[in-house]
């Protein structure tokens, strides 16, 4: 497989030319470039067939709404395209005390809504944001450590202690307990509470007192540093089952996936679990290099879009088989579908847990100048073997229903890692 095609993301940034003038209206060149690059943009790519009247009409409608209460949306001169919707615009503005881009942003919205996709949107710079944030790791400046509250103490543990981190380098484990933050007691406080103290400046010291099996230990001293919440960790668990939680396929996703996997390959683990569960989706291509950890040849995923097909296949690269089961809910959504129905069909994972969201279809961002986006289905995607996942989801091999305060990950709370452990270690002793 190309390298290349590997980075693709499921969201793609696309920003279009306009090279045709302006028009004689006074409409912000900003604001004529985002009606024509959105009216481009759902006429050409949207997956499937749209009347462009529809979209025009769409934009005028939305504007007629907006200014309800505002004065009148004017009578623009009739036209067709992008012509008629920038008059509509120029109209508006003239006749109501809306400004050009509230009017803009509404023929933006008008627009998307046209097409009747409930994934093509317009989004504002804060609905962009929104958006991209669980795809694009936050840093924060701290130790570096995922914390978990226990529900009927609350106190506060180490979950996942990411490597290379100031923590990982002073020695904090998985498991260890915060019993005292810089002098002061932190027991039974909370997370946020606990997780606001161990935040700070940049190069700053913190100094923790932590509990292992209940007894107190030496105290760290540790310089926070520039940090981020990994998207990917991973803990071994009993008869060397490598236990790899996937919360979103964002930019570092691959390379911390096989970061994990090389960690878990070091301690010599017989099987994988990996787990999708809540996990909405992100970028195809962290979708297709994680499948490409295991699948040694042939199709990964199909992506049909009106422009053709464009197939992702194996590079060849995958490690040595082992049993491998995924975790999946009704949560799991887009690229972890992808994901798990390409090991699915390859017949190298066990699926366990609740059918699949069924979020089978590809968009594409074009970003504007001001910082807002237009959303585009442009394309859907299919599994190895043709399985159409949109609106049906994947059907798990062996269905366990959550049980009622799980604790994910932690085999003694959670059903259905509980199963997939079971069912990993029965095809450990088969291929003994």
């Amino acid at each position: 497989m190309n390298p290349l095609l590997r980075a693709v993301p499921l969201v793609a940034a696309i920003l279009l030319a306009s090279s045709s003038p302006e028009p004689a209206a006074a409409i912000g060149a900003d604001h004529a470039y985002a009606i024509r690059s959105a009216y481009a943009k759902l006429t050409d790519t949207f997956y499937r067939t749209v009347d462009a009247r529809t979209i025009a009409d769409g934009a005028r409608a939305a504007i007629a709404n907006a200014v309800r209460g505002h004065g009148t949306a004017g009578s623009p001169p009739p036209g067709e395209g992008t012509a008629s919707i920038l008059a509509a615009v120029d109209a508006a503005r003239a006749h109501s005390t809306l400004s050009e881009t509230a009017l803009t942003y509404a023929a933006l919205g008008g627009m998307a809504r046209a097409v009747h996709d409930k994934y093509t949107a317009f989004l504002s710079p804060h609905e962009l944001h929104d958006f991209t944030a669980p795809l694009t790791p936050t840093h924060f400046f701290g130790i570096g450590v995922l914390l978990a509250e226990d529900e009927a103490t609350h106190d506060v543990r180490a979950s996942y202690v990411p490597p290379g981190t100031p923590a990982d380098g002073a020695g904090v484990r998985p498991g260890y307990v915060f019993d005292a933050i810089d002098g002061v007691r932190v027991r039974r406080i909370g997370l946020q509470r606990t997780r606001a103290k161990l935040l700070g400046t940049r190069g700053t010291v913190v100094r923790v007192r932590m509990l292992r099996d209940g007894k107190p230990i030496a105290p760290f001293t540790i310089a926070r540093a520039d940090v981020h919440a990994p998207t990917v960790y991973e803990k071994m668990l009993p008869n060397k089952v490598g236990y790899i939680a996937v919360a979103a396929f964002g930019e570092p996703t691959a390379q911390e996936f096989g970061a994990a996997i090389a960690r878990l390959q070091q301690q010599r683990a017989n099987g994988y679990v990996i787990d999708l569960r809540f996990n909405g989706g992100g970028y195809v291509g962290a979708a297709v290099a994680i499948a490409d950890t295991f699948i040694a040849r042939g199709p990964i995923v199909s992506v049909s879009g009106r422009t053709g097909n464009q197939e992702y296949d194996a590079d060849a690269t995958a490690i040595a088989p082992k049993p491998i089961a995924i975790l999946v809910n009704h949560y799991s959504a887009s690229a972890s579908e992808i994901t798990a129905g390409a090991l699915q069909d390859a017949g190298l994972a066990t699926l366990v847990g609740d059918r699949t969201y069924g979020k089978g279809v590809v968009q594409e961002l074009t970003y504007f100048n001001d910082g807002s986006a237009l959303k585009v289905t442009t394309a859907r995607y299919l599994t190895p073997r043709r399985r159409v996942i949109d609106g049906i989801g994947l059907a798990p091999d062996v269905a366990v229903a959550e049980n009622k305060r799980a604790r994910l990950g932690e085999p003694a709370a959670d059903a259905q890692l509980a199963a997939a452990l079971r069912i990993i270690g029965g095809k450990i002793v088969s291929a003994r």
